[in-house]
Protein backbone atom coordinates (compact mmCIF):
# COMPACT_ATOMS: atom_id res chain seq x y z
CA UNK A 1 0.00 0.00 0.00
CA UNK A 2 1.35 3.13 -0.98
CA UNK A 3 2.53 5.14 1.89
CA UNK A 4 0.58 8.52 1.37
CA UNK A 5 -2.61 6.57 1.73
CA UNK A 6 -1.58 4.31 4.69
CA UNK A 7 -0.62 7.50 6.97
CA UNK A 8 -3.81 9.08 6.70
CA UNK A 9 -5.96 5.65 7.29
CA UNK A 10 -3.47 5.11 10.80
CA UNK A 11 -4.36 8.64 11.61
CA UNK A 12 -7.91 8.22 11.42
CA UNK A 13 -7.71 5.13 13.17
CA UNK A 14 -6.70 6.10 16.45
CA UNK A 15 -8.89 9.34 15.85
CA UNK A 16 -11.74 7.16 16.03
CA UNK A 17 -10.30 5.18 19.60
CA UNK A 18 -9.86 8.38 21.09
CA UNK A 19 -13.50 9.83 20.08
CA UNK A 20 -14.74 6.26 21.59
CA UNK A 21 -13.16 6.55 24.86
CA UNK A 22 -14.40 9.89 25.64
CA UNK A 23 -17.71 8.53 24.59
CA UNK A 24 -18.20 5.98 26.86
CA UNK A 25 -16.37 7.31 29.77
CA UNK A 26 -19.13 10.33 29.63
CA UNK A 27 -22.01 7.92 29.04
CA UNK A 28 -21.14 6.16 32.42
CA UNK A 29 -22.70 6.98 36.15
CA UNK A 30 -20.21 7.51 39.45
CA UNK A 31 -20.86 4.84 42.13
CA UNK A 32 -22.20 7.21 44.97
CA UNK A 33 -22.67 5.63 48.71
CA UNK A 34 -25.82 6.37 50.93
CA UNK A 35 -23.81 5.34 53.67
CA UNK A 36 -22.76 8.67 56.85
CA UNK A 37 -19.43 7.91 57.60
CA UNK A 38 -18.68 6.39 60.88
CA UNK A 39 -18.22 9.09 62.83
CA UNK A 40 -21.63 10.64 62.08
CA UNK A 41 -23.27 7.73 63.14
CA UNK A 42 -24.39 8.41 66.41
CA UNK A 43 -24.27 5.75 69.01
CA UNK A 44 -25.89 4.46 71.47
CA UNK A 45 -23.86 4.70 75.41
CA UNK A 46 -23.44 1.52 76.96
CA UNK A 47 -24.96 0.25 79.94
CA UNK A 48 -22.25 -0.37 82.69
CA UNK A 49 -21.77 -3.50 84.38
CA UNK A 50 -22.70 -2.38 88.35
CA UNK A 51 -22.85 -5.23 90.66
CA UNK A 52 -26.34 -6.00 91.72
CA UNK A 53 -27.18 -5.23 95.24
CA UNK A 54 -27.43 -8.47 97.57
CA UNK A 55 -31.11 -7.84 99.49
CA UNK A 56 -31.41 -11.43 101.77
CA UNK A 57 -34.97 -10.44 102.31
CA UNK A 58 -37.25 -11.47 99.44
CA UNK A 59 -40.02 -9.14 99.13
CA UNK A 60 -43.12 -10.39 96.77
CA UNK A 61 -43.29 -9.50 93.21
CA UNK A 62 -46.90 -8.99 93.55
CA UNK A 63 -46.55 -6.44 97.09
CA UNK A 64 -45.04 -3.29 97.92
CA UNK A 65 -43.45 -2.17 100.72
CA UNK A 66 -45.46 0.84 102.71
CA UNK A 67 -43.46 3.83 103.23
CA UNK A 68 -45.23 4.14 106.56
CA UNK A 69 -46.16 1.47 108.02
CA UNK A 70 -47.78 1.01 111.68
CA UNK A 71 -47.56 -1.44 114.38
CA UNK A 72 -51.01 -2.26 115.51
CA UNK A 73 -51.59 -1.35 119.35
CA UNK A 74 -52.56 -5.12 120.02
CA UNK A 75 -48.63 -6.18 118.02
CA UNK A 76 -46.77 -3.61 119.89
CA UNK A 77 -43.85 -5.35 121.52
CA UNK A 78 -43.51 -4.34 125.67
CA UNK A 79 -39.85 -4.14 126.78
CA UNK A 80 -39.30 -5.73 130.17
CA UNK A 81 -36.28 -5.24 132.49
CA UNK A 82 -35.93 -7.75 135.13
CA UNK A 83 -35.24 -7.15 138.80
CA UNK A 84 -32.23 -8.61 140.12
CA UNK A 85 -33.07 -10.04 143.41
CA UNK A 86 -31.54 -8.40 146.69
CA UNK A 87 -31.60 -8.22 149.89
CA UNK A 88 -32.01 -4.36 149.76
CA UNK A 89 -35.34 -5.01 148.44
CA UNK A 90 -36.46 -5.82 151.69
CA UNK A 91 -36.80 -2.01 152.42
CA UNK A 92 -38.72 -1.60 149.09
CA UNK A 93 -40.80 -4.77 149.98
CA UNK A 94 -41.73 -2.70 153.51
CA UNK A 95 -42.62 0.76 152.11
CA UNK A 96 -44.60 -0.98 149.23
CA UNK A 97 -46.67 -3.04 151.27
CA UNK A 98 -46.96 -0.37 154.04
CA UNK A 99 -49.11 1.56 151.28
CA UNK A 100 -51.87 -1.40 150.93
CA UNK A 101 -51.90 -1.69 154.98
CA UNK A 102 -49.98 -4.23 155.66
CA UNK A 103 -46.99 -4.22 158.47
CA UNK A 104 -43.72 -5.17 157.62
CA UNK A 105 -40.55 -5.76 160.27
CA UNK A 106 -36.95 -4.85 159.63
CA UNK A 107 -35.57 -8.26 158.30
CA UNK A 108 -33.66 -10.62 160.72
CA UNK A 109 -30.24 -11.66 159.63
CA UNK A 110 -29.61 -15.09 159.57
CA UNK A 111 -25.90 -16.81 158.96
CA UNK A 112 -23.99 -19.52 160.00
CA UNK A 113 -24.94 -22.48 161.84
CA UNK A 114 -28.34 -20.63 162.73
CA UNK A 115 -29.40 -20.84 158.77
CA UNK A 116 -30.80 -24.79 159.92
CA UNK A 117 -32.31 -23.87 162.44
CA UNK A 118 -34.44 -21.33 161.57
CA UNK A 119 -33.96 -21.25 157.38
CA UNK A 120 -35.09 -24.24 156.73
CA UNK A 121 -37.76 -24.15 153.93
CA UNK A 122 -37.23 -27.12 151.44
CA UNK A 123 -37.62 -30.65 151.80
CA UNK A 124 -35.37 -31.05 148.64
CA UNK A 125 -32.09 -31.71 150.53
CA UNK A 126 -29.87 -30.26 147.73
CA UNK A 127 -32.12 -26.65 147.87
CA UNK A 128 -31.55 -26.77 151.36
CA UNK A 129 -27.88 -26.72 151.40
CA UNK A 130 -27.81 -24.21 148.78
CA UNK A 131 -28.90 -21.70 151.48
CA UNK A 132 -26.03 -19.69 153.22
CA UNK A 133 -27.79 -16.68 154.19
CA UNK A 134 -31.36 -15.90 154.90
CA UNK A 135 -33.60 -12.49 156.16
CA UNK A 136 -37.32 -13.28 157.71
CA UNK A 137 -39.33 -10.46 158.48
CA UNK A 138 -42.92 -10.55 159.71
CA UNK A 139 -46.02 -9.26 158.40
CA UNK A 140 -49.67 -8.06 159.82
CA UNK A 141 -52.61 -7.18 158.50
CA UNK A 142 -54.56 -3.98 158.95
CA UNK A 143 -55.50 -5.34 161.86
CA UNK A 144 -51.99 -5.60 163.38
CA UNK A 145 -53.18 -9.14 163.37
CA UNK A 146 -50.10 -12.01 162.54
CA UNK A 147 -50.42 -12.91 158.62
CA UNK A 148 -47.24 -14.62 157.79
CA UNK A 149 -43.59 -13.95 157.12
CA UNK A 150 -41.17 -13.59 153.86
CA UNK A 151 -37.62 -14.79 153.50
CA UNK A 152 -35.04 -14.10 151.38
CA UNK A 153 -32.72 -17.30 150.71
CA UNK A 154 -28.97 -17.34 149.20
CA UNK A 155 -25.77 -16.68 149.59
CA UNK A 156 -24.52 -13.89 151.45
CA UNK A 157 -23.94 -11.72 148.37
CA UNK A 158 -27.64 -11.99 146.82
CA UNK A 159 -30.53 -13.79 147.44
CA UNK A 160 -31.69 -16.52 144.66
CA UNK A 161 -35.16 -16.97 145.82
CA UNK A 162 -38.00 -15.03 148.07
CA UNK A 163 -40.80 -17.20 149.93
CA UNK A 164 -44.04 -15.58 150.98
CA UNK A 165 -45.04 -17.59 153.95
CA UNK A 166 -48.88 -16.75 154.42
CA UNK A 167 -51.41 -18.88 157.10
CA UNK A 168 -55.15 -18.71 156.11
CA UNK A 169 -58.01 -19.48 158.55
CA UNK A 170 -60.06 -22.95 157.55
CA UNK A 171 -62.64 -19.97 156.20
CA UNK A 172 -60.17 -18.37 154.39
CA UNK A 173 -61.20 -14.93 155.17
CA UNK A 174 -58.14 -13.19 154.95
CA UNK A 175 -57.30 -14.09 151.33
CA UNK A 176 -57.45 -10.47 150.46
CA UNK A 177 -54.33 -9.80 152.18
CA UNK A 178 -52.66 -12.88 151.27
CA UNK A 179 -53.37 -12.01 147.80
CA UNK A 180 -52.23 -7.85 148.52
CA UNK A 181 -48.87 -9.08 149.78
CA UNK A 182 -48.40 -11.27 146.72
CA UNK A 183 -49.27 -8.75 143.71
CA UNK A 184 -46.52 -6.29 145.76
CA UNK A 185 -44.19 -8.75 145.72
CA UNK A 186 -44.47 -9.41 142.01
CA UNK A 187 -44.51 -5.63 141.46
CA UNK A 188 -41.30 -5.33 143.61
CA UNK A 189 -39.51 -8.31 142.74
CA UNK A 190 -40.41 -9.27 138.92
CA UNK A 191 -41.42 -6.70 137.46
CA UNK A 192 -44.40 -4.39 137.32
CA UNK A 193 -45.94 -5.86 133.52
CA UNK A 194 -48.28 -8.79 134.94
CA UNK A 195 -51.27 -6.61 133.30
CA UNK A 196 -49.21 -6.26 129.80
CA UNK A 197 -48.26 -9.94 129.55
CA UNK A 198 -50.61 -12.10 131.08
CA UNK A 199 -48.61 -15.12 131.83
CA UNK A 200 -50.83 -18.31 130.89
CA UNK A 201 -53.25 -16.00 130.47
CA UNK A 202 -54.22 -14.84 133.98
CA UNK A 203 -55.84 -11.09 134.29
CA UNK A 204 -54.04 -10.85 137.61
CA UNK A 205 -51.96 -12.18 140.53
CA UNK A 206 -55.39 -12.32 142.50
CA UNK A 207 -57.17 -14.42 139.55
CA UNK A 208 -53.94 -16.85 140.09
CA UNK A 209 -55.02 -17.23 143.64
CA UNK A 210 -58.63 -17.70 143.11
CA UNK A 211 -57.58 -20.53 140.44
CA UNK A 212 -55.05 -21.99 143.31
CA UNK A 213 -57.46 -22.09 145.80
CA UNK A 214 -60.41 -23.88 144.05
CA UNK A 215 -57.76 -26.58 142.41
CA UNK A 216 -56.52 -27.53 146.22
CA UNK A 217 -60.53 -27.20 147.63
CA UNK A 218 -61.17 -29.67 144.84
CA UNK A 219 -57.96 -32.13 145.08
CA UNK A 220 -57.82 -34.88 147.30
CA UNK A 221 -54.41 -34.29 148.15
CA UNK A 222 -52.87 -32.18 151.35
CA UNK A 223 -50.55 -30.04 148.99
CA UNK A 224 -50.84 -28.83 145.61
CA UNK A 225 -49.10 -26.37 143.70
CA UNK A 226 -48.73 -23.77 140.07
CA UNK A 227 -46.00 -22.30 138.32
CA UNK A 228 -45.24 -20.09 136.36
CA UNK A 229 -41.77 -20.04 134.42
CA UNK A 230 -40.11 -17.48 132.08
CA UNK A 231 -42.07 -14.48 133.55
CA UNK A 232 -39.82 -11.80 133.21
CA UNK A 233 -36.46 -14.56 133.70
CA UNK A 234 -38.42 -15.51 136.66
CA UNK A 235 -39.67 -18.77 138.14
CA UNK A 236 -43.15 -18.38 140.02
CA UNK A 237 -44.48 -21.38 142.68
CA UNK A 238 -47.88 -20.63 144.47
CA UNK A 239 -48.27 -23.57 146.86
CA UNK A 240 -50.95 -24.56 149.13
CA UNK A 241 -51.35 -27.14 152.15
CA UNK A 242 -53.78 -28.01 154.37
CA UNK A 243 -52.92 -28.01 157.96
CA UNK A 244 -54.91 -28.00 161.43
CA UNK A 245 -54.71 -24.09 161.49
CA UNK A 246 -56.30 -24.00 157.91
CA UNK A 247 -54.40 -23.62 154.70
CA UNK A 248 -50.52 -22.29 154.33
CA UNK A 249 -50.07 -20.47 151.34
CA UNK A 250 -46.25 -20.29 149.75
CA UNK A 251 -45.29 -18.15 147.21
CA UNK A 252 -41.65 -18.69 145.96
CA UNK A 253 -40.45 -16.20 143.70
CA UNK A 254 -36.53 -17.55 142.18
CA UNK A 255 -33.90 -17.06 139.43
Amino acid sequence: MNKKVLTPVIIGVVIAIILMSVLVTMNQKPIITTEKPIAEIPTKPIPSREPMPVNNTATPTNQTTPTNQTIPANDTIVLITPISLSYDSNSVLKSSLASKGISMSSPLKISGGSVAKYCTFYSNAEKQRSIEYCTSTELKDSDGKFLGNIHMVGSTDSPNAVLGVIQIDPNMSNIDSLKTTYETMVKSLVCDCWQDQKPSDLESVSSWVDIAKSHHLEAKGITSSSKLTGFAQKQLVLEVTTNTEGYLWKFIISN
